[in-house]
This record gives C-alpha cells, sequence and structure tokens, in this order.
C-alpha cells in the first residue's frame, strides 16, 4: 500500500529545494533548509526500495538509467540551451565541476542506489558494518581537503541516509507514525513538528558560519542529530496536512509525485528569473516571492506536459523501469 505521507514529504521537500536555490543567508532560512533538505530525499529513496521487487543488479540498474541518468543527460542538454548563465555569459566552464542546477543529485542517486542494491543483500551485522564505515569515511572528509567535482565526495553521506532510510523499512513505526494509527493525537504532530523544526532552526543559527556547507559534504553529529529533528519535524506536518487539511495534501502528494521533473526543470526556470525578472523588481523580499511564484507555477505547467508528451523527462523511458 502506497502511504500517501511519503509522497507529502517529498512535495514538502522539493518546495524546500526551490526555495532554498532561490533565497540567500537571509534569516538563516536557506542554511535550515541545507541542514536536512537532500538528506530526505536519500532517506526516502532508500525506504521505498524493496529488493524483493528487483531480484537481479543487471535490469535493476538498466531501469535505473532510464530513470536517473537519461533524464540527467537531456535535462543538461536543455538547461545549455536556454539558461541565461550559459547562452549569455558563457558559463560553460562549470561543466567540468558540476551539473546544472540540482541535476548533480540524478547521477549521484544512481551510484547510490546501486551500492545501496548491493548492500541490501547483507545481513543486519554487515549492514551495520557498512554504515559505520560511511560514517568513518565521510567524517574523514572533514579533515581532507577533496574537490567537490559532481559532488562524489558526498556519496558515503547519501548512502548512509539512504541505507538509514532503508533499514527503516523493517520497522513498523515508521508506518505507524505516518499514517497516524491513533499513536498520539494530531495536535502533537503538529507540536512535535513544530518544536524539531524550531530547534534545528536555533541551531543552524547559533552554529552557521561553521555549517555554511551541506550537510552530505562531512559527518558531524551535531549536524547530523539536527537533521534528524527536522525531518522528523516535517514528517510529523506531512501528518498533520494529510489529516486537516486534505486539499493542500493532495496537492502535496501530486507535487511529491513529480518530484524529478521539479527537480530537474527548476534550476532553469530559477536562471531565467534571475536574469530577467528580478532587476525589475527593487524590494528584495517581493521580488523573492514573485520569483518563487513565477518558477513554481512554470514547473507546475511542465508536470502535466512533461508527462504526457516527452515521458522520457519524468524517468518513464522503459516499461520494466521501477520507482
Amino acid at each position: 500500500m502506497r502511504i500517501e505521507s511519503l509522497d507529502i514529504l517529498k512535495g514538502i521537500g522539493i518546495i524546500l529545494v526551490v526555495v532554498g536555490h532561490m533565497i540567500g543567508n537571509q534569516l538563516y532560512i536557506r542554511p535550515w533548509i541545507y541542514a536536512f533538505h537532500m538528506p530526505l530525499f536519500f532517506m526516502l529513496s532508500g525506504y521505498c526500495f524493496n529488493i524483493a521487487k528487483h531480484p537481479q543488479l543487471l535490469p535493476f540498474a538498466v531501469s535505473r538509467v532510464w530513470t536517473l541518468l537519461v533524464p540527467c543527460v537531456l535535462y543538461t542538454v536543455v538547461s545549455l540551451v536556454v539558461s541565461p548563465e550559459y547562452i549569455c555569459e558563457g558559463r560553460y566552464y562549470e561543466l567540468k565541476i558540476l551539473l546544472p542546477g540540482a541535476l548533480w543529485f540524478l547521477p549521484i542517486l544512481f551510484m547510490v542506489e546501486v551500492l545501496g542494491y548491493n548492500v541490501a543483500r547483507f545481513k543486519g551485522k554487515v549492514k551495520i558494518f557498512i554504515i559505520l564505515l560511511c560514517v568513518v569515511l565521510a567524517a574523514c572528509f572533514r579533515f581532507w581537503e577533496f574537490p567537490l567535482t559532481y559532488r562524489l565526495i558526498q556519496i558515503p553521506m547519501c548512502l548512509l541516509f539512504y541505507l538509514i532510510g532503508n533499514s527503516l523499512r523493517k520497522y513498523a513505526i515508521v508506518e505507524r507514525f505516518l499514517m497516524n494509527s491513533n499513536w498520539m493525537p494530531l495536535w502533537k504532530y503538529c507540536l512535535l513538528g513544530l518544536s524539531l523544526c524550531v530547534l534545528t532552526y536555533v541551531y543552524v543559527r547559533t552554529d552557521a558560519l561553521k555549517h555554511n556547507q551541506e550537510i552530505l559534504n562531512y559527518f558531524e553529529i551535531g549536524m547530523v542529530l539536527a537533521c534528524f529533528s527536522a525531518i522528523v519535524g516535517v514528517a510529523s506536518f506531512s501528518v498533520f496536512s494529510m489529516k486537516r487539511m486534505p486539499k493542500l495534501g493532495n496537492v502535496l502528494i501530486y507535487i511529491g509525485r513529480n518530484t524529478l521533473i521539479i527537480m530537474s526543470v527548476q534550476g532553469i526556470f530559477i536562471s531565467l528569473a534571475d536574469y530577467f525578472l528580478r532587476p525589475l523588481i527593487p524590494s528584495f523580499a517581493i521580488g523573492k516571492l514573485v520569483q518563487f511564484i513565477f518558477v513554481f507555477s512554470c514547473c507546475l505547467i511542465m508536470i502535466p506536459l512533461i508527462n504526457k508528451y516527452i515521458p522520457v523527462l519524468a524517468g518513464k523511458g522503459i516499461k520494466h523501469r521501477s520507482l
């Protein structure tokens, strides 16, 4: 059975991705978002993975090529043709170290899922050892200065969150929490979500200079705990919105089921808004609000168009593809 709260979680997560890419460090909102938004997606990817549905590695890897790598290549080409930062400013040299927008997420997720597939074959003790190995390796990256080329150094932390998410499949507590099976009143979900999000914000704000990089670059226990606090907080809001605000919940479900499209096209529209729209609005706050409305409206318009006319850009290139 599909857990709609997971789609709501993804919907909230992708909205925060767009906000995080558009806003600066005003009020420390961006550091707060960056403390957990991408770990959330890797945990959800790991949680949704069921090795029983994929008995062989090769078909699984091929399906992920069509789901992740093919759209990544196509969206990269579109970005190079459409984005002002490339066609107007000629920043093609950046492709040597980083893909356009948030497209880095797709190849990293592909590598993490292939690695995670092999880890999922092992028993519990081996999984725990590999999780600890990811922690040690990621902790070492804090002291070793590696280049951020295509964000490859983030693989240990991404794999860590993926494996944690996959391990949580075994425990009914996740379903009980997300589906609110008489576990606790909804007002407690709301209070829990607000409290944990505020705690994460306070931690990030008091340590903002120290944590001006993404959490995925290296392991630090404080930021990881803050990350999990924020994820549980957002999860609490997803349960509350589904039960008490069903219309909003349905919108978030729709957004959450199309995160690949939004993740891939939002960088293009942000670039267009920065180049053409932002200079027309002198007020920073109003300008960012107008930009967000423009960018997200364009993303929502693209969802049915891509799903209907260019499904390969939605990761639907072959029939045996599975998400």
